[in-house]
Formats: C-alpha cells, structure tokens, sequence
C-alpha cells in the first residue's frame, strides 16, 4: 500500500547516460549463452538519473506516516567512485576454463551478428560508471591449474584417512541402534533422505490425466497444486481434487470461473481463487474463494469490496494471509479467521499486484500518467497491508515483475516491454546485480506480478534459461542451457545444458539446489532434473514415459521461452497444467487435458 512519492529531483549534470561499451576483443569466442556487454546506443533505461536518496519511512495507502521526512543525502551517495570496480581476473570470456577439457559449446548459428566482445581481461556484465554495483574483483571459479602433484597426493591420502575414521566412528555409533532404527516408519525415513540425491529408479509412470470440458470460448481455468495425498486443478465452475493414493476425484462447486489463483498454499494446504459472481462469462470477479485440499471443500467464500470489474489477476498467500489487487482497489484477509484486514480505495496510488512465499510483496504504482507510472515494490506487513521497506527502481522502468520475495529479485522494462532486466535487491534498498536479458536469455515472466514461472532465486543465485540455439553437430538439433547468475554481482557462474534436442527450465529451488524441466524430444519423455548450485551438475530425478502427439506431456506445449503455467514438483511428483483452455480442434480427436501427473514407478 503507498502513497504519492515525492517529486523525482533533477539528474546533475553531466548525469548516467547509456551504458559505454568496452573496446572489442577480436580475438574473442565467446561460449553461447553468457551475457555481453548491453548495446552503447541503449537509452539510459536501467540507470539512476540521480545519486538515490537514503532510506526513508515507506509510505502507504492506509494512512500517512508520523515520522519526518529524510534529509535528502549529498550527490554522490551510495555510488562508488571511478575504478571502484577491479577488473575480473578470468581471462577468457565466456566459458569456464579447465586445465585440459574441451573447448566449450559453439557460439549462435552463422549469420547472427555478433555480439559486443568482452570487457579487455574480463568477463561477464560490467557494471556502467556509477551504477550502484556490489565491488567484486573475483573471477569464475575453475580457471588455472598449477604442478604440486606431491601436495594432491597428500590431501587426498588425507581426506581418505579421515572418512574412514569417520565411517568407522558412526558404525559403531549405530551400531546398537539398529534394531530401534528399522523399526521407525518406512515413510519418516524417506523424508530425511536428501531429495537431491539420485532415486533407484528415476523412471516414471502417468498418475493424474484430467480432461479439459468442452468450452465456447477461451476460458481462465487458473490454478493447481499438489500435495502429499491430492493434486488439485480449476475447472469450467468447478475444482477438481483428485486422491493421489485412491484415485478417486472430488468435483467442488464454484459460483463462477475462476479468475486468478494463488500459487502458494498454507502449511495447513489451504489456497485462494478469485471467483465470477455468477455462470455468466461477463460476471464480474468479486469473490474470494479459499479451499482446503485435505478437506476437499471450500472453507470460506466472501464478496469483496469494490471488486466490481472482471480484470483481477492476481492473488496471493504469505502465511495466513490472502491478498488481492485489482484496478478498483486491493483487499488482504487473514485466512484461519475470514477476518479482513485492509481495503485501499481507487487513489493517485494503487497496488497494482501482490507476490507472495516468504514474504507478502506488492509493485505499486503512483500517478495519473500510465505512460509513466511512478513504481515502486515494497514489502508489507501481512496483518495491516502497510509498507515496512520500500525500493524505487531506476528512472525509465514502468513494468515490473517480482521474481522472488526472499530474496527479493525483479524483472522489469520500459514502455511496453515486459522484460529487459533482472535486477537483484539488497536489504539495503540497493540494486546488487543487473542482469540484461537482451536476445540471448528467455523472458521469464507472464503479465502478471508474480506470474515468473520460467525462472528460478535460490539464497545467493538466480537462475535462467538461455534463448534455443544450434546445438553440436546436427544443426536441426537445437538445444538451451540452464545459466546461473550470481545474486550479488549479477556475473554468471556457469551453465547446464539440456542435451540435444530439448529444451531446460529452471523453474523451482529444492532445498539449495534449482530444479530443471527438460523437455520430451523425439522417443523420450521430459525429465525433472536436479541441478547442484557449485558447479550445474545434473542429477535426474524423474524421467517421464515417452507419449504419443496430444497424450501425456506432448498435450502441453512447454518450451524454454513460453512458460505460461506453473510447473509443479512436489514430493517427487511432476504435474503440467493449464491456465487456459479453448474450442477444441478438429484436427486432433483427443480432448485436451487440463492437467496430466507423473509419479516414479517404483513409488
């Protein structure tokens, strides 16, 4: 919730222009997939107009704030000075060197123009004078090599000393307790297990397929999610909850279809819809529908207040609270007690989306001017909507996306550009890294505030997928890469490929590591694989049956650069939906499928 910024003072002059790009390496071939320098002809788009001013009392909706305001800081403050960056010690650009490995993967197919060469000794994205950048001197990690073979051998000996030690201490530890622990539950033990580690048997068998109803016109059907005992999707009217264990399938009136739906749940797996007043497709979206899973019912319905329009998309859950955002106005509940929290009226300043998870974040918007919106993302207090911390993106950024909460991690453009940058924000209100999409990563975000479902933030690296490109040999063989960013720099770190002829996403965090989608390809189905966050090694986690054209994951067309869905994993289960559905064609007899789950065989 907020209230009017005050008016942005003027650049200094001789302020931020485009970024300047480096002299080029000629010399320089660069691996597929890591970022380049951004153009020299970009607009200044991306780049404080002005030195930012210290923190100040976030402002809200609700009601104005007691506290004086903040003396404005002197020019200068928060920026490093010039040379404050140390040229990166890596000397190649691109790809991670190694000792004696093979040159990395080829660069994009001939006829590609090609890209502005690397800073001279560096890699990566510098950062432009003056942008508020952590000051970073490190290079990749895995470059060099060196010739103390005898000091190797002994660390080696070492370690193997110690394991053994190690080994022997906890057999005897254990020892006595074995009868205890092979009485315990066999289901309590599997939890303890790392879910990162490689399963016996990866391959997986069909256990949800749910068919689409036959509708008229393109239809919402927004929201699924699973637990350990349901997998639950929105239908026409209706959601289905089907008993993962039984198979049998629970069908829960709605008044309406449904308009939005969260992607998170409470720990009790209760989640949120927004619902049309009545079964006409003009019905406004007016109610607030939370259904608890295990219960397989509703557990309350309400009509919000001002929510007289039918474009709401957006809902969102952080702890037990529910929120909501719509051109009219917001509304935020407290789920276990149905009691309202807030209600913000039409004003010079809106909450145009909220982003839930470990915090309950909004983007919001001040002003009459749509084509230059005053925006800033603040994180609220789930019991009364207020702002507690407020950050002002750069001059020029009039949509934003929230990627994460915690850490908080945006993506945002200009005009009508959805998605140039990912920027990564400290709890010092500061941007630590930029990192510029350009052509060479996907876009990961859907229109709404927290619709980045092509993309993954763990604690200290934010994780995205490469555009497709040529792969090795066979140039109909197009493949993409997973490529990891560090959060406080913005540089990359490495890459994961996807193999030929599929397509990766990184689309969820599991514990430390990310989570990848690779794509069926010819003869084989999709695979959820683990990815370590060191170095990008995969571990498969589930292998998905091969299917025929429009059966199982061939009934959804999910591509690195077109993630409109969530894609869901949990307890070791896969699930691909939809979020709309349409007139069905008469050039396939299947019906189309509102969603289709996966399980391991062996499960």
């Amino acid at each position: 919730m907020s209230q009017p910024p005050p008016p942005p003072s003027q650049p200094p002059s001789g302020g931020f222009g485009a970024p300047q790009e480096p002299p080029r390496d000629p010399q320089d071939q660069s691996s597929y997939g890591y970022p380049q320098q951004p153009d020299s002809g970009q607009s200044s788009y991306g780049y404080p107009q002005q030195p930012p001013q210290p923190p100040q009392q976030p402002p809200h909706s609700l009601g104005k704030s007691s506290e004086p305001p903040t003396p404005a800081a002197p020019p200068g403050y928060g920026y490093p000075q010039q040379g404050a960056h140390a040229a990166p010690t890596q000397a190649a650009f691109g790809a991670v060197p190694s000792p004696s490995g093979p040159p990395g993967p080829p660069g994009p197919p001939p006829g590609t123009p090609a890209p502005p060469g690397p800073p001279p000794g560096g890699y990566g994205q510098q950062p432009p004078p003056g942008y508020p950048y952590a000051n970073t001197s490190g290079g990749m990690p895995g470059g060099g090599g060196g010739n103390n073979n005898s000091k190797i051998i002994a660390v080696v000996a070492g370690v193997v000393v110690v394991a053994l030690i190690a080994v022997a201490g906890v057999f005897f530890l254990t020892k006595d307790d074995k009868k205890n622990d092979e009485s315990k539950d066999g289901e309590n033990n599997s939890q303890q297990k790392d879910p990162n580690s490689p399963p016996k048997d990866p391959q997986a068998r069909q256990i949800v397929d749910m068919k689409a109803p036959e509708v008229k016109d393109v239809t919402t059907v927004a929201g699924a999610w699973a637990t350990d005992k349901v997998f639950a999707k929105s239908s026409v009217r209706e959601m289905l909850v089907q008993d993962l264990k039984t198979k049998n399938e629970t069908k829960i009136p709605l008044k309406g279809n449904v308009c939005a739906a969260s992607n998170e749940k409470t720990k009790d797996n209760k989640v949120a819809v927004i619902v049309q007043e009545t079964i006409s497709p003009s019905a406004d979206c007016t109610r607030m529908v939370i259904v608890d899973l295990d219960a397989k019912k509703i557990a309350w319905d309400k009509t919000m207040p001002n929510s007289d329009t039918r474009s709401i998309d957006n809902v969102a859950i952080s702890g037990d609270t529910v929120a909501s955002a719509w051109i009219g106005g917001s509304v935020g509940y407290k789920i276990s007690s149905e009691k309202k929290l807030w209600e913000a009226k039409p004003s010079n300043c809106r909450d145009t989306g909220y982003q839930g998870g470990k915090s309950l974040v909004a983007v919001v918007e001040c002003g009459n001017d749509y084509d230059k919106p005053q925006v800033s993302v603040q994180k609220l207090d789930p019991d009364t909507g207020k702002a507690k911390w407020k950050f002002e993106p750069p001059k020029g950024v009039k949509n934003v996306r929230i990627a994460s909460t915690d850490p908080l991690v945006l993506v945002a453009g200009a005009g009508d550009e959805l998605a140039k940058d990912v920027f990564t924000i400290g709890e010092d209100k500061k941007i630590k890294g930029r990192i510029s999409l350009g052509d060479r990563y996907n876009k990961p975000c859907e229109l709404e505030v927290n619709g980045c479902y092509g993309m993954a933030v763990g604690p200290d690296t934010v994780y995205l997928s490469t555009a497709e490109h040529d792969g090795k040999g066979d140039s109909l063989s197009d493949t993409n890469e997973i490529m990891a960013f560090d959060f406080n720099t913005g540089k990359p770190k490495w890459k994961s490929p996807a193999g030929a002829d599929r397509n990766i996403i990184p689309f969820k965090m599991q514990g430390t590591h990310v989570l990848g989608y690779k794509t069926p390809s010819l003869g084989k189905g999709g695979e959820i694989v683990s990815v370590d966050p060191k170095k990008g090694k995969q571990t498969t986690l589930l292998k998905m049956p091969a299917s025929d054209f429009d059966e199982g994951e061939q009934a959804f067309s999910v591509d690195a650069y077109s993630v409109d869905a969530p894609l869901i994993f949990e307890n070791n289960r896969f699930f691909l939906q939809d979020n709309l559905i349409s007139e069905r064609s008469s050039i396939s007899d299947s019906a189309p499928r509102l969603a289709v789950g996966f399980a391991p065989t062996s499960g």
